[in-house]
């Protein structure tokens, strides 16, 4: 593994593959976990979707399984507005990753609800994130797009909306109504862990400061330590 600083924020941490890489997270998101416990208070996540994550999630599940307790809250970073069994569910994946540990070591709170669209649900959501994490998060685990694009912001699309912690998004090619974490609530964290592949994303990232990009916005605004965690 090879570290470099890109500034005082960001540490830009390379991994040979991608196991190496799932093995240092996991370690650090265990410990975030077990200081939590030791101050007793819960640890809380936003988490990105996808498949590239998803190793990792399955990493963390078996270590939990192991454990008696825990006291984890776990939210999606944003969610397509489908049902859980639906593959393209970031909830749905979650419970299939971290299915030894759900509801025992964790628990989810979901950024969907009974409504018919994301615009509808919106302030119930946000009146959820708000009573059930209150503080800020332990970590938010990010992916991104080779757009430059976090959770659901993406270029060009409003990243807040009237304040709430969360807002309704739209993809811009598929034009699938999705529920996303707003970027100041993504920035309302103890630490972001940035997790990429690629050459391409890799020089994205690596361009992003000096761009108006959703991902450069982030970077520029964070008031915490960001670890890019990269590997080809």
């Amino acid at each position: 593994m090879a570290k470099h600083q890109l500034d005082n924020q960001a540490q830009f941490r390379s991994f040979e593959n991608f196991a190496e890489l799932s093995r240092t997270l996991v370690s650090e998101w265990l410990h975030l976990i077990d200081d939590a416990s030791l101050s007793k208070r819960p640890a809380a996540f936003a988490l990105a979707g996808g498949s590239t994550p998803a190793p990792i999630y399955r990493e963390l599940d078996q270590a939990l399984a192991q454990r008696a307790t825990a006291n984890v809250l776990l939210t999606a970073t944003d969610e397509r507005w489908v049902h859980d069994s639906d593959p393209q569910s970031n909830e749905g994946l979650f419970k299939k990753c971290l299915a030894q540990s759900v509801g025992k070591q964790w628990h989810l709170i979901s950024l969907k609800n009974a409504a018919n669209t994301p615009e509808v649900a919106m302030e119930a959501i946000n009146e959820r994130l708000q009573k059930q994490i209150p503080e800020r998060f332990s970590a938010v685990l990010l992916g991104m797009g080779a757009d430059g694009h976090i959770a659901s912001l993406f270029p060009g699309a409003p990243v807040q909306a009237d304040g709430l912690d969360c807002l309704a998004a739209v993809h811009p090619q598929t034009h699938q109504t999705r529920i996303s974490l707003s970027l100041p609530r993504l920035l309302q964290t103890e630490k972001i862990w940035l997790v990429i592949t690629g050459n391409e994303k890799r020089e994205v990232f690596e361009n992003a400061l000096s761009s108006d990009l959703p991902i450069g916005n982030l970077l520029k605004q964070a008031q915490c330590r960001i670890e890019v965690f990269w590997c080809p």
